[in-house]
C-alpha cells in the first residue's frame, strides 16, 4: 500500500513537472547553468522525460526500467538544482538560501524514492 502510494506520488509529481516544462518553459530557464547549451531545448526535453517516467512508473513491465532511468534522471538534473542555489536563483517564488538548499538536498530524497521503486512490481 505504502510502495503503491509512493509511485503514484512520484507518477504524479514527474507528470505535473513535465507539463509545466511544456505550459510555462520560461520557469525553468533561470535554473539552467550558463555552461550548459541549448537552454530551451533541454526544458522540453526534461519535460518529456518527465512524462514518460511518470507513465513508466505506472505501468508493471516497465517500472524497473522507469525507476532507475528516473533516479539517474534525478542525479543529472543536479547541477541545475545546485546552480539555483549557490547563485540565490528565486525558483517557484523560493528565494531563501535556506529553502533553496533544501529543495537541492530534497533530490536526493527523490534519488532513493526513485531507485527503491526498481523491485515495486514485484510487490503490487
Amino acid at each position: 500500500m505504502i510502495i503503491n502510494l509512493k509511485r503514484h506520488a512520484l507518477s504524479l509529481i514527474l507528470l505535473v513537472a513535465g507539463i509545466a516544462h511544456f505550459m510555462v518553459p520560461n520557469l525553468f530557464l533561470v535554473a539552467m547553468p550558463p555552461y550548459i547549451p541549448w537552454h530551451k531545448e533541454l526544458i522540453f526535453l526534461t519535460g518529456v522525460l518527465e512524462v514518460i517516467f511518470a507513465v513508466g512508473l505506472t505501468i508493471d513491465k516497465t517500472r524497473y526500467l522507469a525507476s532507475v532511468l528516473t533516479a539517474c534522471y534525478f542525479i543529472a538534473i543536479l547541477p541545475a538544482h545546485i546552480h539555483v542555489s549557490v547563485n540565490g536563483i528565486e525558483m517557484f517564488g523560493i528565494s531563501s538560501p535556506i529553502l533553496l538548499w533544501m529543495r537541492t538536498f530534497f533530490q536526493s530524497v527523490f534519488i532513493y524514492w526513485a531507485w527503491s521503486l526498481r523491485h515495486d512490481s514485484r510487490k503490487s
